[in-house]
């Protein structure tokens, strides 16, 4: 259950986040975190702390209960 979460949660940074720039490292830099976090979260084998998650969310200016709702979660 926790890693469908997990899944869940890097497919939607990935699609919906990560789409509107130009490349990972550009994202990256947007978000404050390393270029190899953003290739784990493309690949689907990452499992984003809550710390990571919510500053992913805050430099994209949406709230994390917001991207769990679009989940399902």
């Amino acid at each position: 259950m926790e890693n469908e979460l997990a899944v869940k949660v890097c497919r939607y940074i990935y699609k919906e986040f990560r789409s509107k720039y130009k490349s990972n490292r550009e994202f990256a830099d947007s978000c404050g975190i390393d270029e190899k976090t953003v290739r784990l979260i493309q690949q689907e084998v990452y499992n984003p702390s809550l710390n990571l998650f919510k500053q992913i969310c805050e430099a994209q200016g949406v709230k994390m209960s917001v991207v769990l709702a679009d989940v399902g979660e």
